[in-house]
């Protein structure tokens, strides 16, 4: 019984016991837990992982995981497990799912122990005592590293059996945009392992920048693995051509493998191929749109054999490249360099290089290139004609003569244009070495360039050896630009350096770049480790800015791998001719991962800002400053780590040209300093005399667009001259300024709090005239409104006022301004005097200006103003051209746009007098104005009490009105009635005579009239010379010449007004006969009522006229005319009908 009863407790172990602890194991985290960690310990192997939920027996997911060894290491996001363990009892092993994310496989290359290498591989037979099943193994955003290097690996899908030794691939996706490829087939793993596998694939849209259809392709891989046939067949979608590629390899385990590969390409398109080409240019991409490819070669382990290469259809005129070639026991070139022979043939037609991308035409008509030979010794040839800067014909001749590790090659081109002839050696067996000699080059440089410069020479040695360059005698020039090299870079013989420009300005357009400079430098060091310049001297000459000097020699030490870790010493500039001279320094060194830079200045000129003023401008600074400024960068990450400095000046005046007046300053000076996560500054300035003081200083915190400001600015000013160097026309008399300032808010979005007053006796603009008296201004905060400032001012001129009221909202931004006055004087200059009396509200909200109401102009006076010099307007159809491009000057005030609608009323004492016009003006205009119209008007201006004289000739204005109807402001309508002034007529004739002008200012329309009434010929006469035709002395078929010669000549009149103020003529013009050659010009004088006497002087012809003509009666004159070539009288008799 006792064994009966052993024997039940040990079944009930067995199969209670033990599988009910396994399952309580397995079906719990913990337990797979332990499970994993002890199977990781007997594998040898490192795992870990951050989370762990599920089990064995069902599904498990595991995140953060790390598997591997000390050559090789798997990392998973994720990793999710799902296995069926119930088909385990029916001899299979399924996985129903595997997910991996982020699945990065890291490789460590290690020393290979040193073996013979195996003569023969041995594949191992492989059968597993369970089926495996993988129903779906998925793993997405892969990536590779082996030994630090990241690759980017595809995504694949899989599903699979592996029953004994077989192995059936039901699919295996993968997924590698743009390429999308799906395997399957059969593989044993017995024997040589024989295999079946297929494998279709697709490329779309391989070029952004090209629309080309997919492509698509099957690949056979038959055989086994030791020998084997791949077939590869593709095609572009609805091309009828298809292309293969075929690779047959035998004996491949033996360790004498055997191998051919065969490639027929017929007619594919290249564009697929543009992103090996890593052509990122659109214009490259567009050339080869429709350039097709043909390849037909062979390669087997004696020879790789190029039958056919076709490149065709290539830019626009449809170039086309040919070529073939053969190269044999290529296998040898380690062992035997010179059984390895080649020779290749290559030709071109008609290549038109895209212009976009070469930035003019180029065409490549014809190329020829040849090689041959073996590696131990070839021969190369390259002829080639082109076309390019204007159709310039271009020859191109590259020969010479290589080894395995020699090339000797002689360039030649020759051209209208350009011509260079050039040898060069190249060895690389120990070290890489080049010898380059320039025989003789010349280039067109500016046809290149865009610059003003003209030729490019060069001529001389260049070399590389031991990572140094090499100069013997090299000389690059363009015009009289020169750069000359000399030397080997090593401390025994530096690499001198010489530069000479004497006109900076046909280097570069611009305004600053100007004058005349030199350098000299010498050279040392390593060009891959680190350089040496030792700066011996340096010269600038500008006009602007003076001569400058290197104070000494200094020196500049450039790390090649860290270029910002560069050490300078001694680099000191020194101002030349002038008394106190300024010197510039710049000194920075590199320590360990930070770069200390120092900046210093000594005695700076200020009045070098003068060169940045406008001409007409007279204010100007004088006064000398000194800089002390540092910064420290990391070198690795380019961050300012330490910012500081100082700007100081202890005798800066500013000063007028125009006027003995100045502002002095006892000093002033800005501080800085701070790193990229909080920067402050702060300014301080003090006037001669306790006139005035300005404290102010920012912080900013960090430094970029979102940092917080905190600044406070306070002012004190007693001597308002010193803001004439921000408001030059402006002039001040006991005036005084307070402002406290308070800035806030962030970088992008600044707030401005605070208060600005401003008081002046008086306060006058030097180009209106205008005189502002007892000037009051003040801004300050709003107190009910936090983002708003309010404005307040008032000041009187003339016999009258003005005031300005408003309120400002600058971060929205919006303004309501309201400008009401009385009598205020707006100008007052010698020429002109203006009072106005405005009530204009000013606004701007929603982006719009707004502008509203009416000025009212109580007095005007407007004279002539003088002229000094003579000029001639440019032609409507005339185009200025700045920098080659259209130029038209912006004569916008404003960004916003301006909807005005304001209405100006005349007064009763508006005059104008000016041009032969005197005379008052009277009546109301509404001016309205938008963006997208002229201004316009409408009104009435008319004239009263006026007149017009032209040529001595005085014409009244009987009636003068210019009418506007809402059209254009410079086009009004015409309402104009003129008459010539009685006393201007010869008293013995009593008749009135006059114009009429209607129609536009644009398109007048004139008509004349008389009483009595007489032809237009006598109207003219009469209202241009004083007299009717017949009283002139043969000169009545020349009316037209007479008229046409006083009307378009403007410089008569300035000469008639001229002379009839200075000498009191009655009367100038231009006389003539029917003899054109006898028009003379004349003056005339009444020295009584009846007396007139007139003296000529020909303009065509060397004559003088002397007349005197006496009235006798009414009806009765008589006359007597005496010149160099005749004398007479005459008796005129009127008789009336």
């Amino acid at each position: 019984m006792r064994i009966v009863k052993y024997l039940a407790w040990l079944v009930v172990i067995t199969f209670v016991v033990i599988p009910t602890l396994v399952m309580s194991v397995l079906m719990t985290t913990s337990g797979t837990r332990w499970v994993l960690e002890q199977t990781a310990k007997i594998a040898e192997i490192e795992l870990q992982f951050e989370q762990l939920e599920g089990n064995l027996l069902g599904e498990l997911h595991l995140r953060g995981v790390v598997v591997g060894q000390p050559q090789w290491q798997l990392t998973f996001d994720s990793l999710l497990l799902d296995w069926s363990p119930s088909e385990l009892l029916d001899g299979r092993l399924v996985f129903n799912t595997i997910v991996t994310e982020r699945l990065n496989v890291t490789l460590s290359s290690a020393e290979d122990a040193a073996s013979e290498p195996q003569s023969s591989i041995e594949l191992p037979t492989l059968k597993l005592p369970l089926t495996l099943e993988l129903v779906s193994f998925t793993a997405r955003n892969n990536r590779l590293t082996i030994d630090g290097q990241d690759h980017d690996l595809p995504s694949i899908d899989l599903t699979l059996t592996w029953q004994e030794s077989n192995v059936h691939i039901e699919h295996l996706d993968v997924i590698y945009s743009p390429l999308f490829a799906k395997l399957s087939g059969q593989l044993e793993t017995t024997a040589d392992y024989p295999l079946d596998l297929n494998l279709d694939w697709q490329l779309t849209q391989p070029v952004q920048q090209i629309e080309i259809q997919q492509i698509s392709g099957q690949s056979r891989l038959q055989g086994s693995v030791d020998e084997f046939q791949l077939a590869n067949l593709f095609y572009v979608a609805e091309s009828t051509q298809q292309h293969q590629a075929l690779v047959r390899v035998r004996n491949l385990l033996s360790g004498s493998p055997d191998w051919l590969a065969q490639v027929e390409i017929v007619q594919f398109p290249l564009a697929p191929l543009i992103p090996i080409i890593n052509l990122d240019t659109p214009a490259w991409s567009e050339w080869l749109k429709t350039t097709q490819l043909t390849v037909n070669a062979q390669v087997d382990p004696q020879q790789a054999v190029l039958t056919q290469l076709v490149v065709e259809h290539i830019g626009q005129q449809d170039g086309v490249i040919t070529g073939h070639g053969v190269l044999s026991n290529y296998l040898e070139a380690v062992e035997q360099p010179e059984a390895v022979t080649f020779q290749g043939e290559l030709q071109a037609t008609a290549i038109a290089l895209p212009e976009p991308a070469m930035e003019q035409p180029v065409l490549i008509k014809e190329v020829t290139a040849q090689v041959n030979g073996s590696i131990a010794h070839y021969e190369h040839d390259l002829t080639a004609n082109v076309n390019w800067l204007g159709e310039q014909p271009l020859q191109l001749h590259l020969t010479g003569q290589g080894t395995q590790t020699t090339l000797n090659t002689e360039l030649l081109l020759t051209s209208d244009v350009l011509s260079a002839q050039m040898t060069a050696d190249l060895s690389w067996q120990d070290d890489l070495r080049l010898q380059a000699a320039i025989h003789q080059l010349q280039a067109p440089i500016g046809q290149f360039t865009g610059q003003q410069l003209d030729q490019l020479h060069a001529q001389g040695m260049l070399g590389f050896e031991k990572n140094r360059l090499t100069a013997s005698h090299l000389t690059i020039g363009a015009d009289d630009n020169q750069l000359r090299l000399n030397g080997a870079m090593t401390d025994a013989e530096p690499l001198l350096l010489e530069l000479q420009l004497p006109e900076l300005a046909l280097l570069h357009q611009h305004d600053y770049v100007a004058g005349q400079a030199s350098a000299s430098l010498a050279i040392t060091g390593d060009i891959f480790e680190q350089l040496i310049i030792n700066i011996h001297s340096f010269e600038l000459d500008h006009p602007d800015f003076g001569r400058w000097q290197q104070a000494k020699t200094g020196s500049i030490q450039l790390p090649i791998a860290q270029p910002l870790a560069t050490s300078m010493h001694d680099v000191c500039f020194k101002q030349q001719d002038v008394r106190i001279p300024a010197e510039l320094c710049l000194m920075t060194e590199a320590t360990q991962a930070q770069q200390h830079t120092q900046l210093l200045g000594n005695n700076l000129p200020l009045a070098l800002l003068n060169r940045f003023r406008d001409s007409n401008v007279a204010e100007r600074i004088w006064g000398l400053a000194t800089l002390n400024s540092s910064f420290i960068y990391n070198t690795s990450t380019w961050e300012i780590e330490k910012l500081e400095g100082e700007l100081r000046s202890d005798n800066t005046v500013l000063f007028a040209l125009d006027e003995e007046i100045s502002t002095r300053f006892d000093y002033w000076q800005v501080n800085w300093n701070g790193d990229l996560n909080h920067i402050e500054a702060s300014l301080t300035a003090e006037l001669e005399q306790s006139k005035g003081m300005i404290i102010g200083d920012i912080a900013l915190q960090p430094f970029d667009e979102m940092g917080e400001l905190d600044g406070e600015i306070l002012m004190n000013l007693k001597d308002l001259t010193v803001l004439q160097w921000v408001l030059p026309d402006l002039r001040y008399e006991d005036a005084h300024a307070l402002a406290e300032i308070n800035i806030s808010g962030t970088n992008q979005q600044p707030m401005i709090e605070g208060s600005v007053e401003l008081a002046a006796r008086e306060i006058g603009f030097s180009q209106s005239g205008l005189l502002l008296s007892d000037v009051r201004i003040a801004a300050f905060d709003t107190p009910d409104n936090e983002n708003s400032i309010t404005l307040d001012g008032q000041a009187l001129s003339g016999d009258g006022w003005i005031s300005i009221k408003g309120l400002i909202e600058p971060l929205k931004p919006e303004l309501l301004i309201r400008i009401e006055g009385d009598k205020f004087r707006a100008i007052q200059v010698p020429t002109v005097t203006v009072d106005i009396s405005p009530k204009l509200t000013i606004s701007l909200k929603n982006s719009r200006i707004d502008v509203q109401g009416e000025v009212t102009v109580p007095l005007a006076h407007i004279d002539q103003p003088e002229i000094s010099e003579s000029g001639v307007s440019a032609s409507n159809d005339v185009v200025v051209l700045k920098n080659g491009e259209p130029f038209r000057e912006q004569r916008s005030l404003s960004h916003y746009p301006v909807y005005a609608d304001v209405r100006v009323n005349l007064g009763q004492d508006i005059s104008v007098s000016g041009y032969g016009f005197e005379g008052g003006l009277k009546g109301s205009l509404r001016l309205i104005e938008t963006p997208t119209r002229s201004l316009t008007a409408s009104g009435n201006v008319s004239v009263h009490n006026g007149h017009y004289e032209i040529y001595g000739q005085r014409l009244e204005i009987v009636r003068g009105s210019l009418i506007y109807n809402g059209g254009p402001v410079d086009n009004p309508g015409l309402d104009l009635r003129v008459e010539r002034a009685s006393e201007n007529i010869l008293s013995t004739e009593d008749v009135q005579v006059g114009a009429q002008v209607s129609g536009t200012l644009h398109e007048p329309s004139f008509r004349l009239y008389s009483m009595p009434a007489m032809p237009d010929s006598e109207v003219l006469s009469y209202l241009i010379l004083g007299r009717g035709s017949g009283a002139q002395f043969g000169s009545g078929d020349n009316l037209q010449l007479q008229a046409l010669i006083l009307l378009g000549s403007k410089g008569t009149e300035y000469l008639g007004q001229s002379l009839q103020s200075t000498f009191g003529f009655d009367e100038f013009g231009i006389d003539s006969t029917m003899n054109p050659n006898d028009t003379s010009f004349y003056i005339g004088k009444y020295l009584s009522p009846k007396l007139y006497v007139k003296y000529g002087v020909g303009l065509f012809e060397d004559t003088n006229t002397f007349l005197i003509r006496y009235l006798l009666s009414d009806r009765l004159i008589i006359e007597s005319t005496t010149s160099t070539e005749a004398q007479g009288g005459d008796i005129f008799y009127t008789i009336e009908k």
